[in-house]
């Protein structure tokens, strides 16, 4: 079997200086045990440990939420569906070195090449160092955890202050506005302190690591405020 190394490395974004070592990259141990080769299982253990530092230094450095929500942050960037999706992308799947018998199972089999991912984060790693293997990283599956950190971002934003404006206009309560209180932290990780205001009047704080986050927030808070007042009155 002709093993397509430039087909390889033209859409990963890498060139290996160890040719054998992206081959080992793509070695199943099915094929291995017909041909007498090197399989790729130790590199699958060391890149799921690489993956996960890489992704643990990025959340660190760039998300907010405490410990608990950083855990379940990575849990998702690194499980076997983001990896599987970027292996999908990359068209990577075919270039599995697979051997005659686990050919027929190979498409139904997605720990296969979602443990693709993580052998070739290692052949990278081994083969040109941590910079090299931290951007395809980031390249592939941190990417796509920040497009879905931004949308998620952008719904809250919208969905608090859109019912923030619908409760107040509803029951004629005045005008909103937003004010920033406070800007701390370093740029690259700054944190803002917003107050939600109400004909003027500070009715509910909210703190983000953009003014829009802080105001979301501020927004959610207001909301819940203007609420559970709103059933006192009414004697609930």
């Amino acid at each position: 079997m002709i093993f397509d190394i430039d087909g390889i490395e033209s859409k990963i974004g890498y060139t290996f200086k160890d040719k054998m070592l992206l081959r080992k990259c793509f070695t199943h141990s099915s094929y291995a045990h017909e041909h007498g080769a090197e399989d790729n299982e130790l590199l699958e253990f060391f890149g799921d440990a690489i993956i996960e530092f890489i992704v643990t230094e990025y959340l660190y450095n760039n998300a907010s939420g405490d410990e608990g929500k950083l855990t379940v942050k990575r849990a998702g960037v690194v499980s076997k569906e983001p990896l599987l999706c970027a292996v999908n992308e990359l068209g990577l799947s075919s270039f599995m070195l697979l051997g005659n018998g686990q050919k027929t199972s190979a498409r139904t089999d997605e720990k296969l090449f979602s443990s693709v991912y993580e052998a070739l984060v290692a052949g990278i790693y081994l083969d040109g160092g941590i910079i090299a293997a931290k951007k395809f990283v980031k390249d592939t599956i941190i990417k796509d955890f920040d497009f879905k950190e931004r949308a998620s971002r952008r719904e809250l934003n919208c969905e608090s202050k859109n019912e923030f404006q619908e409760y107040v206009q509803k029951r004629k309560l005045g005008s909103i506005s937003y004010e920033t209180l406070a800007k701390t932290g370093p740029d690259h990780k700054p944190e803002f302190r917003v107050a939600a205001m109400l004909n003027g009047a500070i009715l509910a704080e909210g703190k983000g690591s953009t003014k829009r986050l802080a105001e979301a927030s501020a927004a959610k808070v207001a909301l819940d405020r203007l609420k559970k007042d709103g059933k006192h009155r009414n004697g609930r």
